[in-house]
């Protein structure tokens, strides 16, 4: 976590990606983002300071997720521009990707749009849910291979797993009551310095590190010293 910004009573987090950016060096990096963020100003926003986007798009922006459905193919195994298949925590997942290029579609510095599709199967074959993603992108075709771009959509949502989960079920934030002043954004700013410790000490098991570090205190002081080398 390098940057948190609370939002205003009076707006939503949609209207304050460059308020929180403004002071972050993003030129030349990947911003990726949920369906509630592929507004035009943030588009144009990225793509002038240099940066790319890969935003995924919904039922909210019904004209641009209709303009990108009409620009893809169909949606057949042997379209797919790139497959990926793993075993994971006892399922087998599947992820397909189809890409097209983006030039006419009203959206700043567009060049390619794009379909995920992940079917995840159980251990005998049998189908047990399918998702299907849209998205688009100012990265082009030589910039982002059509596997370059469902790693970056894969990518964005493992930060729900190691931050937001993190947050909300380790530390209890869904549980937190104090809101007077700044104490909720303070409490924020100190989980995601504790996440933050703990990863640059090397630890991937947020859950049994915390149980550990409960256990004995004096842990920490070693941990605190791993999270600088």
């Amino acid at each position: 976590m390098i940057a948190q910004l609370r939002v205003p009573d009076d707006t939503t987090e949609v209207t304050q990606v460059q308020t929180l950016l403004d002071p972050v060096e993003i030129a030349g990096t990947v911003i990726t983002a949920d369906a509630a963020h592929p507004s035009t100003e943030t588009a144009d926003y990225l793509h002038q300071r240099g940066a790319g986007y890969v935003f995924t798009v919904k039922g909210n922006r019904p004209t641009l997720l209709a303009a990108i459905w009409q620009r893809l193919p169909a949606a057949t195994s042997d379209t797919a521009a790139h497959t990926h298949r793993e075993h994971h925590s006892g399922l087998i997942i599947e992820r397909r990707i189809w890409t097209a290029d983006a030039a006419g579609i009203d959206f700043p510095a567009a060049a390619q749009v794009f379909r995920i599709r992940r079917d995840t199967y159980d251990l005998t074959g049998q189908r047990l849910r399918k998702d299907i993603v849209h998205g688009i992108t100012n990265l082009t075709a030589q910039a982002a291979t059509p596997a370059d771009v469902a790693d970056y959509t894969r990518r964005h949502w493992g930060i729900e797993n190691k931050i937001h989960w993190v947050r909300d079920v380790l530390f209890a934030e869904d549980h937190h009551h104090a809101w007077l002043g700044t104490v909720a954004h303070t409490m924020a700013l100190f989980r995601n310095l504790a996440i933050g410790l703990i990863r640059l000490a090397g630890h991937t098991k947020i859950k049994e590190i915390l149980e550990r570090l409960h256990g004995n205190k004096l842990l920490i002081l070693p941990l605190l010293a791993a999270s600088r080398t």
